[in-house]
């Protein structure tokens, strides 16, 4: 997206979208997707399942069933989804990431903005 169409969106609409992504057990997932959404520090939370993740842990390779969320949301509301993803996350030491869209549609920002706080 050119810097002058991003600029006129925001404007227009006044917030930009972010996409927070985090892992954790299957089991644990909708819970944690739920509680957000209450909050509404996001507008969808979306899991995506994975088979197996492995990863280092205490010196060893272990292993997880887990999901993949994808949490919609906007700009200013990043920092207090990442604490609390870590207030209540299962996982001592969880992987908690964002990207910038680049470009949405006006109606699902327009959505968003409305439906989080």
């Amino acid at each position: 997206m050119e810097e002058k169409e991003r600029y006129l969106l925001v404007n227009k609409i006044g917030c930009i979208m972010r996409l927070v992504l985090t892992t954790c057990p299957i089991d644990k997932s909708k819970k944690l997707i739920e509680e957000i959404l209450k909050l509404k520090l996001a507008g969808c939370g979306l899991e995506v399942c994975i088979t197996e993740s492995k990863f280092w842990w205490k010196g060893k390779i272990d292993k997880e069933k887990e999901t993949l969320i994808i949490f919609k949301t906007r700009d200013v509301l990043v920092e207090k989804l990442f604490k609390k993803i870590k207030e209540l996350h299962p996982y001592e030491i969880p992987f908690i990431g964002e990207i910038e869209v680049e470009k949405v549609n006006e109606e699902y920002m327009k959505w968003l903005k409305e439906v989080t706080e």
